[in-house]
């Protein structure tokens, strides 16, 4: 009997040993969440005494000081380097809105990002009797945590007596219901209702008419058009407002820095100027080194061509004036250059202006649609509204889309002789001279470009820079296809997939195939030959292999099998071309 008992009683103390060290153990692994959610804890606890340890979305107090940002530092830390993101919580924020959701959650509400301003604007001075400006930020479909920490920005580096109101103009969002929530509860517990306002539209409107409801309800002096995806850098209203003071019929842009969709880290962009193709693609435009020569070129505003869009402020009045946005737009796309053609054919001036920096979440892809091509459609009534006798040109790069449907312009032809609009000619000599056929400006890299195009039989490897990577068209079963994608692999002598052609009319076409190129349109990827340029004709911006129909450069991470991608030129790829003498 005693002898069972010694069983028993070993039995028991073995059992919870082990139960001792499982716990032990667990505890070490899980020792950095633990860690993490002390952080969480000291962080509130310094700004909420009542803190609710169940919320989870927003990590950062509405409390702005020192001591918060280190401890968010901390926190941000510990949590980027467990590596443990759960994949499928990132594959969803991604699917839902094209950039890193998750981490965006985690950063929380606030945060310091650097200042991108160049020390010259630190002694530039404003008016003293600047306009309150109406602040509207039209979204569908938005992550709550990005739009937060957007108006947060606004509060934190505007002065508020230059802030009249923020509309948030939601367009019938309708993929995400406890956003919108987690958005309204935030804006009820720490944002003043006076000044941030929730406005909704009564069915999805687009981007277009969105802005143009916000603007009807707006009622500050100035309007400022803002992306719901973007955070204000340090003194970034003065500068726009006080060149609107100056001038009425000025329409301003911040320089518009990169948030990257994956990281989210805040990158500088360079002082550069809106563009387009004859499609009426928008592009950015760079100045040779030589213009910034002065250094004062770094803070003056820039005569801009065209806009981005999604940033901009104008004159209420102005706007009124101009007409607004064009109302037979659908949805998104071609906008931002038609009144770029309005503002400056019919009186106005546009302008960058380098001491408003607003940085910008650049996604590879908009996250939802209606499966039609809004942007070929209004991009087809802006020409026909304001090309005159080059309507032909922009056909010549759009060839698909003669003969679509476009709505009646006849009230847009209205206001264009309203306004006394100068011709498309007067804009292409005095606004855009670079547009006019047979008229590029002569750069290094252009001579450069035509000098490695000027033999159809030579052929290149064109390799990463400082790598042993080489631009590879992806094939199935040895055969290239249509859609096929681009890739970096390492370079093998007579391999026709690594072996480029670089045409006359600027195509990149692979030695696998007679009738494919490289176009930038969908990726990039390989689609077949059309003979009309844009986003099929590519030249050198010193290493980087630009397209002018995106505005862009190609791009690769510097790992076996990445795939290439359209990114900024200021954070684009370097490549170099090596003549091949020898194909399989």
């Amino acid at each position: 009997m005693r002898t069972n008992t010694n069983y028993i009683t070993a039995a028991v103390a073995v059992s919870l040993l082990w139960i001792f060290i499982m716990i032990a153990y667990l505890g070490l692994l899980d020792e950095p969440k633990a860690r993490i959610t002390a952080l969480r804890q000291r962080y509130h606890a310094s700004v909420h005494p009542a803190f609710d340890d169940h919320s989870e979305l927003f990590i950062l107090s509405a409390t702005h000081n020192d001591h918060n940002d280190d401890i968010s530092r901390e926190i941000q830390e510990e949590q980027f380097s467990l590596n443990k993101v759960p994949e499928k919580q990132r594959e969803i924020s991604y699917a839902k809105y094209a950039f890193n959701e998750f981490l965006s959650n985690r950063i929380g509400p606030r945060r310091k990002i650097p200042d991108t301003r160049h020390y010259l604007c630190l002694n530039e001075s404003y008016s003293e009797e600047l306009p309150a400006a109406s602040i509207i930020i039209c979204y569908y479909n938005e992550a709550s945590s990005a739009l937060i920490r957007m108006v947060n920005s606004i509060l934190d580096r505007t002065p508020s007596n230059l802030v009249n109101e923020i509309l948030l103009v939601n367009d019938c969002s309708d993929l995400d219901n406890a956003s919108d929530v987690a958005i309204r509860a935030y804006a009820h517990e720490n944002w003043n209702i006076d000044v941030v306002k929730m406005l909704n539209t009564e069915k999805n409107e687009g981007l277009v008419r969105a802005k143009i409801f916000g603007a009807q309800h707006a009622t500050g002096e100035v309007l400022v058009f803002l992306d719901s995806h973007c955070e204000v850098n340090e003194r970034w209203l003065e500068p726009l407002l006080d060149r609107i003071v100056a001038d009425r019929h000025t329409v301003v842009c911040p320089v518009i820095d990169i948030i990257d969709a994956d990281t989210l880290k805040y990158i500088e962009s360079p002082v550069c100027k809106g563009g387009m193709s004859w499609s009426l693609a928008f592009k950015w435009d760079y100045f040779p080194p030589s213009y910034f020569d002065e250094p004062k070129q770094y803070v003056r505003p820039v005569k801009s061509p065209t806009m981005a869009g999604g940033l901009f402020a104008i004159d209420k009045k102005y706007f009124n004036m101009l007409g607004q946005y064009d109302r037979g737009m659908e949805i998104w796309g071609a906008e931002n250059v038609e009144i770029s053609l309005r503002i400056w054919m019919c009186g106005g001036r546009l302008e960058i202006v380098p001491c408003s920096r607003v940085g910008h979440i650049f996604r590879q892809r908009r996250p939802y649609g209606l499966g039609i091509d809004s942007m070929g459609r209004n991009a087809a009534r802006t020409a026909n509204i304001w090309l005159d006798e080059y309507i032909d040109q922009f056909y010549a790069a759009r060839p698909n889309l003669r003969g679509i449907n476009i709505g009646d312009i006849g009230e847009m032809k209205e206001l264009r002789k309203k306004l006394h609009c100068k011709p498309f000619l007067w804009y292409l000599q005095n606004i855009y001279p670079e547009l006019l056929p047979n008229n590029h400006p002569t750069m290094t890299d252009r001579k450069k470009s035509d000098m490695l195009r000027s033999r159809n039989i030579a052929r290149y490897h064109i390799i990463l820079y400082n790598t042993s990577l080489c631009l590879t068209a992806q094939s199935m079963n040895g055969r290239l296809v249509r859609g096929s994608s681009v890739v970096v692999e390492y370079c093998r002598k007579g391999d026709r997939h690594q072996i480029w052609c670089w045409t006359k009319l600027g195509e990149l076409r692979p030695m696998g195939s007679a009738t494919l190129c490289l176009d930038s349109l969908k990726g990039p990827r390989i689609l077949k030959c059309h003979l009309q340029g844009a986003h099929q004709e590519w030249s050198l911006m010193g290493r980087k292999i630009y397209n002018a129909a995106v505005g862009q450069c190609i791009h690769s991470e510097k790992e076996l099998s990445s795939v290439i991608k359209n990114r900024f030129c200021s954070i684009a790829s370097e490549w170099e071309f090596q003549v091949n003498t020898q194909t399989k």
